[in-house]
C-alpha cells in the first residue's frame, strides 16, 4: 500500500510541485489529486494523535517550517495557512542546517491534512487555537469545520 505522506515528501523533495487545501480537504502533486474531498487511495502514513501528541508534532513541525531554507520556488506558492521567516530574517545555522521550505511545508500542512481527515479536533479551540510553546503558531477552527467522510479509504 502507498504511504501517502511519505510518499508525497520524497516528491516535493525531488522537485515535485504539492498544492494543500485544508477546506477541500485535497492534495495535488503535480497537478493530479492524491486526496481529493477527503477521499484518497493507500495508506495516509499518519495515525490519528491524542491532544498532546498533536501539539507536540504540530509545534514541531511549524518549528522546522518557519525556521527553512526559502527558495525561488517558495517565493512564489507561499503557504496561504503558516508564516515562515524570509531569507534575511534567518540566522545562519538556519541556512546551513534548515530543512527546505517546499518540504518542510509540505510536511506541516499535509499533517495537518491528515490529522483533519482522520478526524482530529483541538479541544476548545474558540476561533483559532495558538501555540502556547511556538511563536506565531495559530490554526483556525475554521479549517476543522467542514463536512468530513468517514469512511475515507477507497
Amino acid at each position: 500500500m502507498e504511504n501517502i505522506y511519505e510518499n508525497a515528501l520524497e516528491k516535493v523533495e525531488m522537485g515535485a510541485r504539492f498544492k494543500i487545501d485544508l477546506k477541500k480537504r485535497s492534495l495535488k502533486i503535480n497537478g493530479k489529486y492524491v486526496i481529493n474531498e477527503g477521499q484518497y487511495e493507500g495508506e495516509l502514513g499518519v495515525t490519528l494523535d491524542s491532544q498532546e501528541d498533536f501539539i507536540n508534532k504540530i509545534e514541531e513541525l511549524y518549528s522546522t517550517y518557519r525556521y527553512s531554507i526559502p527558495s525561488e520556488r517558495d517565493n512564489q506558492s507561499p503557504s496561504k495557512y503558516f508564516v515562515a521567516l524570509q531569507e534575511d530574517e534567518l540566522e545562519d545555522e538556519a541556512m546551513l542546517y534548515g530543512e527546505y521550505r517546499s518540504k518542510a511545508q509540505c510536511a506541516l500542512e499535509l499533517y495537518l491534512l491528515c490529522q483533519i481527515i482522520l478526524g482530529f479536533r483541538l479541544e476548545n479551540p474558540g476561533f483559532f487555537w495558538q501555540s502556547k510553546n511556538v511563536k506565531g503558531l495559530v490554526i483556525l477552527n475554521e479549517w476543522w469545520n467542514q463536512t468530513i467522510i468517514t469512511n475515507n479509504n477507497k
